[in-house]
């Protein structure tokens, strides 16, 4: 059989908790009121803790001030003690870092004087550099190119042997450029040199010691704008217009903006061997016999 009445739960089951220990706490409370008034109205008094208790109470609470006096006092000589250490570790840390600052400026200036070393070193290497390839191009063992004058040097047509142009004839030519102000020189392609020449064997003529057949292509690196006008005004240049005069040889000069040049062919030095000789003349180990 159902039953139609749900069962009543308990008034604590169906009150909300803080409601619950909010008006049990405020009904205790109530009571406990009530009951010092009826006490009040008897004539007796209420019911007090014993003495003792406070007694005890103010011995814990000397105790507990007694250890709070001790620990600050052991905190304070903590503290300063600590002070101390951080303090004298303050102290070494800025002599580390007037240390510090010292080497940082020595460093400092060491970088500088290393730095114009370095700058008056590249300067001098520089320097070297530019006497090197200065000797390069005035001894002909570096290939070099620029702006000059090309020459083209031949024989006229039907000219005798003895009217051909010669070594010595291409020679004051060479010279005259080199007085007019010339910086490198190729006949044919072979760059004249120091230890190079121009010679002749029989009809040909050699320069660096190769075969060159006419006509002569004489490269010239220079100042193209005054080349030819300053050649004219050597010695070698008017002695060579006056064999290009008489013996009747085709002159044709030309200004070009780059020529380039090929560098010389690479000779050994040849040793010298000095060999002390007796006052007749005669070196030492050598003679006849006794």
């Amino acid at each position: 059989m159902v039953e139609t009445s749900e069962r009543q739960l308990p008034e604590h089951v169906t009150t909300p908790l803080l409601t619950l220990i909010t008006t049990r706490s405020m009904d205790e409370d109530y009571a406990h009121v009530a009951q010092k008034r009826a006490a009040a109205a008897e004539g007796t008094p209420p019911r007090t803790r014993p003495h003792w208790v406070s007694l005890v109470a103010i011995a814990v609470l000397g105790v507990m001030a007694a250890i709070v006096a001790a620990q600050t006092d052991r905190e304070a000589a903590v503290n300063e003690l600590s002070r101390a250490a951080l303090i004298e570790q303050i102290d070494s840390r800025r002599d580390d870092v007037r240390r510090l600052q010292r080497d940082v400026g020595e460093l400092t200036r060491s970088n500088q004087a290393a730095a114009s070393n370095s700058t008056v070193l590249q300067g001098r290497i520089d320097d070297i550099e530019t006497r090197v390839r200065r000797a390069e191009l005035n001894t002909g063992y570096a290939a070099v190119h620029g702006p000059g004058v090309r020459i083209t040097v031949d024989n006229r047509p039907g000219v005798e042997v003895n009217s051909e142009i010669r070594d010595e004839d291409l020679a004051i030519l060479v010279d005259g450029l080199f007085e007019a102000g010339a910086e490198a020189i190729a006949i044919n392609d072979q760059r004249i040199n120091a230890l190079g020449g121009i010679r002749n064997t029989g009809r040909a003529i050699h320069v660096n010691g190769r075969p060159v057949n006419a006509p002569y292509v004489v490269s010239v690196i220079g100042d193209s704008r005054t080349l030819q006008a300053r050649l004219l005004q050597t010695y070698e240049g008017q002695e060579w217009f006056a064999l290009v005069n008489g013996l009747g040889f085709l002159y044709t000069p030309e200004n070009v903006d780059d020529i380039r040049l090929p560098a010389a062919p690479e000779r050994p030095l040849r040793d010298v061997i000095e060999l002390n000789a007796d006052p007749d003349g005669v070196p030492d180990g050598e003679g006849s016999a006794p």
